[in-house]
Order: C-alpha cells, then sequence, then structure tokens
C-alpha cells in the first residue's frame, strides 16, 4: 500500500502552527510510531492481545490525526480484529505498517526537516 498523507490535513495543522507544528508533531509520531510498532510486535510473539490492541489503537488515533490514510485504513482493520482478541495474520499488517513507517520518515525529511 503506497503512502499518503492528505494535503488537507497538513493545511489545516500548518494553519494552526505553522510548519514548526508539522515538523512536531511528525518528529514525535515517527519516535513513538517505532516504538509502538516494535511493543506491538513483541506483544504478538507472547498472544498479549490486550498489549498489541493497545499499540494499534493508539497508532491508528495518531495516524488519523495526521492524515496518513493507507496506515490509517491498516490500523482501522486491525484495531476491529485486536479489540475481539483476534490476531490472526497481524504479523504481516504490523510488518507493512513498519515499511509504512519509513515511507513517513521520508516523507518528514523531505518537506518537514528537523
Amino acid at each position: 500500500m503506497a503512502l499518503d498523507i492528505s494535503a488537507e490535513k497538513i493545511t489545516e495543522l500548518k494553519t494552526l502552527g505553522g510548519d514548526a507544528l508539522v515538523t512536531k508533531l511528525f518528529s514525535k509520531f515517527t519516535e513513538n510510531s517505532a516504538k509502538l510498532l516494535a511493543d506491538a510486535k513483541t506483544a504478538l510473539a507472547t498472544a498479549d492481545a490486550a498489549k498489541v490492541d493497545y499499540c494499534v489503537h493508539t497508532l491508528k488515533g495518531s495516524a488519523m490525526s495526521l492524515g496518513i490514510g493507507a496506515m490509517s485504513k491498516i490500523l482501522i482493520d486491525l484495531n476491529a480484529r485486536t479489540k475481539v482478541k483476534n490476531l490472526e495474520g497481524v504479523g504481516p499488517q504490523l510488518d507493512e505498517l513498519v515499511g509504512l513507517l519509513e515511507e513517513v520518515r521520508q516523507y518528514q525529511t523531505t518537506n518537514f526537516p528537523i
């Protein structure tokens, strides 16, 4: 799935705080998301559905607030399943999210460098 970031959401965030706010939000997002994805993978390895759900739910809110569509779609699907403790197929989707997170880092580096 290709990375897609809502231009409307970026414009909205810029209106609230300029490029500095967008840079800060993306920086925090990439930092926190890397940790949450690592935690979700660790929790998945021990079949800790509650922890996987927490990580996925938290990531979902952050991705949606930044308008990161591809990640949000995966996370909405994952959250629906992890909420009912269904961990089937979660691993490959977490791997896909790791790849998308790298694309988000590249987007930030190009458009909103620290």
